[in-house]
């Protein structure tokens, strides 16, 4: 699934967007960096299960393992998001963001979300062509 396929998908903790019609933010994330040639981690059950705890930690712990803290937002950039309900993450898109707000994924302009940070992958993850 491209993209620009993944707008107006509806947002289910846990989804795959190929398998469930459906995305979380960490799917979301995936299959756009997948799209860019950027390897992301795997998630894990614990992932989810700290999730549904709100225990959002995870998302800092996998980003900070992953990539490295960044100021800019660009192409394999993805964001760690503050809301009212805890933190998701936000993915660089069409300079924009793709993330799932309002239960649905949407493309929102740079500057429109709570950024805590910004993390831009280690070369290691890159796909060698």
């Amino acid at each position: 699934m491209k993209p620009h396929q993944l707008i107006g998908l509806r947002y289910r903790l846990g989804a795959d967007p190929d398998r469930h019609q459906a995305a979380d933010c960490v799917s979301l994330a995936r299959h756009v960096l997948k799209y860019y040639g950027i390897n992301s981690p795997e998630p894990t059950r614990d992932w989810y299960r700290r999730v549904k705890r709100k225990d959002f930690s995870i998302f800092k712990e996998q980003l900070e393992n992953w990539g490295n803290e960044t100021n800019e937002f660009k192409i394999g950039t993805v964001a760690l998001c503050k809301s009212s309900i805890g933190y998701g993450l936000a993915v660089y898109w069409e300079n924009g963001r793709l993330n799932c707000g309002e239960q649905v994924v949407r493309w929102n302009p740079i500057d429109s979300l709570a950024i805590e940070k910004y993390y831009y992958p280690s070369s290691r993850n890159f796909v060698s062509s």
